[in-house]
């Protein structure tokens, strides 16, 4: 391990966290203001606040739990997704009221203490200037930006905590502890736990070492050393071990299935995330989407409107990072024989095989979601070769190499200033999309309000907002598939009778309902029945769009509910 990161990078002075430096806190300082801005402009989505179920105990929140002290902790939302956001958004739900500032603020934080450590790794490996322009890069990547302020995926702890685990083994590398080293992979073993897709970039990772230093990684290999690398690592993850000895490997079973057919679905995927425009048909309004346009309210919003006006929305849907990657790998053949060689091609690897694992799981590395767990990798690969390649000999004289370092970084922040600019301006001008949408603001008053036995809900993306707003306290009930079915027992029947009779019902106009045919369905179910739709209030957004319907069923005229 530890001449693996000599290898990597230059000769390194004793690792101090103390020793970072005041520009290392530039670029998480802009992210952090950028994240800020974004806060308020989409509503609470229904995955984004997943993790809650859990907290209030919902039922089918969890798939794996424990009892200890006479209360239920949850280990395990899915087979895949653990508990640890669960856990430390607890306190905070406890203590502060939900909403779209305590939902989203605390993986800004996350995010933002991230680019912190990204930039202590670069300089530690590879020098100042190295880390000055990987933090630029990562600092203004709009993609990196969204996902962490709308943590949907979730991936703001995916990023901490395997950046987290390379801090330790350099300060391993540094001091030769061996508790660094066992603290190292304790935090792959939480990434692992957090979200078990993590083993993509830590496979990533782990064959490009294998690759470029197989002497030096074996002889690191003694029993002490992987002894206190399993054990970490098997700590960080315990629940995700317990629950798969318990459910007979049901992580791997259910995730574990590989296609062909999606590949190219899944190379548009990733050219679209890296240059930023994946999220625009996703998450934002387009301009001539149906409602008002909203009239700047802020000074940054007029400021954004400014901008946009001045470059054109047209121009930036998207960024320069792929011809920006392109030219990197051209770069390769010049700086061959330097000492960027061997971090560039792990970074390429290290990128290419968790990309892969990706690209060939089914239903994988279709969203932004997936795609961003490959960050930071690709800043940290061009920062190594840009840097490198400009320290070209002949391009030293007069600091022809620095300037041409300084406008290639300076032109690629300030075209993602620009996209991530025009994220705001459209989200602000023209709203978020579907789930996104802010109505559901609107929704969480009126819900507060309504006088029923029951709140009934029957299409996905509002249960979870309703339930994280209220911290649970609305009587919500999910009409589901089971609601009204063939063949259902008498008891259920009448009590799902009682609830067309007595309940309030909450839905999304056709125009916003997410499971396709839904509206028809459970009209169609209630007139079988015996039943009608009575509107009570349509919920418009700051667009005013109608986006939720609430509405009471009534006997039809001319029949008896049977």
């Amino acid at each position: 391990m530890t001449s693996l990161f000599r290898l990597l990078g230059q000769s390194m002075p004793a690792l101090n966290f103390k020793q970072i430096k005041w520009y290392a806190a530039i670029p998480s300082l802009l992210f952090l203001c950028l994240g800020i801005a974004f806060l308020p402009l989409a509503g609470v989505q229904e995955d984004e606040v997943y993790f809650a179920t859990a907290i209030y105990h919902l039922p089918m929140a969890t798939v794996f739990d424990a009892r200890l002290f006479d209360r239920q902790i949850p280990l395990m939302l899915l087979s895949y997704l653990g508990a640890l956001k669960s856990w430390i958004y607890y306190p905070i739900f406890d203590r502060i009221r939900p909403s779209y500032l305590t939902v989203r603020l605390p993986m800004l934080l996350v995010a933002a203490v991230s680019i912190w450590i990204f930039i202590w790794i670069l300089e530690r490996l590879h020098g100042r200037k190295v880390a000055r322009v990987g933090g630029i890069l990562l600092a203004t990547d709009t993609i990196y930006l969204l996902t962490s302020v709308y943590d949907w995926g979730p991936v703001a702890l995916q990023h901490l905590l395997a950046l987290a685990g390379i801090a330790f083994l350099l300060r391993f590398h540094a001091s030769g502890r061996p508790a660094t080293l066992f603290w190292g992979f304790f935090w792959f073993g939480l990434a692992f736990w957090d979200k078990a897709l993590f083993v993509w970039f830590f496979g990533g990772l782990l064959v490009a070492a294998i690759v470029l230093f197989p002497r030096e990684l074996w002889s690191r290999c003694t029993p002490k050393n992987l002894g206190l690398a399993a054990a970490g690592l098997l700590l960080g993850a315990l629940p995700l071990v317990a629950y798969n000895f318990a459910s007979d490997f049901a992580t791997f079973r259910s995730n574990s299935t590989f296609v062909l057919s999606q590949f190219p679905s899944r190379v548009h995927a990733l050219r679209i995330t890296w240059d930023g425009e994946i999220l625009f048909e996703y998450m934002v309004h387009a301009p001539w989407a149906p409602g008002k346009i909203n009239e700047p309210d802020s000074a940054l919003f007029e400021a954004s409107d400014e901008i946009e006006s001045l470059v054109g929305f047209r121009y930036h849907y998207y960024n320069a990072l792929e011809p920006a990657f392109l030219l990197a790998v051209a770069l390769l053949p010049f700086i061959w024989r330097t000492r960027a060689r061997k971090p560039a091609l792990f970074c390429l690897i290290a990128l290419a095989v968790a990309w892969l694992q990706m690209a060939f799981t089914k239903d994988a590395g279709l969203g932004a979601h997936h795609v961003v767990l490959l960050w930071p990798l690709p800043h940290w690969f061009l920062a190594v070769v840009f840097v490198e390649a400009t320290a070209w000999r002949p391009l030293e004289r007069k600091h022809a190499g620095a300037i041409l370092l300084a406008i290639l970084v300076g032109f690629l922040a300030i075209d993602n200033l620009l996209l991530t600019n025009e994220y705001y301006y459209q989200l602000s001008a023209y709203g978020a999309t579907k789930s996104w949408d802010d109505a559901i603001f609107r929704l969480s008053d009126e819900a507060a309000h309504i006088q029923a036995p029951e709140l009934a809900v029957y299409d996905w993306g509002i249960l979870n907002p309703l339930v994280t707003l209220h911290r649970d306290r609305l009587p919500l009930y999910v009409a589901d598939q089971s609601f009204l079915a063939p063949g259902i027992a008498e008891d259920d029947r009448k009590f799902f009778m009682k609830r067309l009779r007595e309940d309030v019902w909450i839905g999304h106009t056709i125009d916003f309902q997410q499971l396709p045919g839904i509206n028809d369905k459970i009209l169609r179910t209630a007139r079988e029945v015996g039943f009608e739709k009575r509107m009570i209030e349509t919920i418009e957004d700051r667009n005013g769009r109608p986006v939720f319907e609430i509405f009471r069923f009534v006997p039809a005229a001319g029949s008896a509910p049977n």
